[in-house]
């Protein structure tokens, strides 16, 4: 069912281009509307709010993919020498990995040092610092960073 003062048409054009690109001026221009239009026609209609809703997800969702993608498996770079290409280079994005572990585990990766609790309760967290370490001491080094055995002892020539 279309929004009042919104064919279906429009409407789908709308909701296709805001899923595609999050971009709510963009998305009324290629229904044909303007934005203030668009967020009349959305104020006035629950159903339209929730699709544009769900449409914005989905748009987020995606750039969170490709985000995801850039951090992990990385992007190619062309390489020049004396202004001609000669080969490429794949460059990794740490701070959209951290970006991305900072929003979906605040609890571990606070930005201000402070772990909050996973559960979302105000009780205050170990700092980040000492969650890092717990967990470097359950993946197995012993003493000095060199590298133990399930027991915690050093393996034997590996300690400088």
């Amino acid at each position: 069912m279309a929004a009042k003062g919104l064919s279906t048409r429009r409407r789908r054009v709308f909701l296709d281009a805001l899923r595609a690109s999050a971009n709510v001026s963009a998305s009324a221009r290629a229904a044909g509307l303007s934005r203030s239009e668009i967020y009349r026609l959305r104020a006035k209609n629950a159903d339209f709010r929730e699709d544009w809703d769900h449409a914005l997800e989905e748009a987020l969702d995606d750039l969170e993919c490709e985000l995801r993608r850039r951090a992990v498996e990385g992007v190619e770079k062309p390489v020049f020498y004396a202004g001609k290409p000669c080969g490429s280079v794949v460059n990794y994005s740490d701070s959209l990995g951290m970006f991305l572990l900072k929003s979906r585990r605040p609890h571990v990766f606070a930005s201000d040092g402070k772990a909050a609790s996973p559960d979302g309760s105000d009780e205050p967290g170990e700092t980040a610092h000492g969650r890092l370490e717990a967990l470097l001491a359950r993946l197995g080094t012993g003493d000095e960073g060199a590298p133990a055995s399930d027991d915690g002892t050093v393996i034997e020539g590996t300690k400088e």
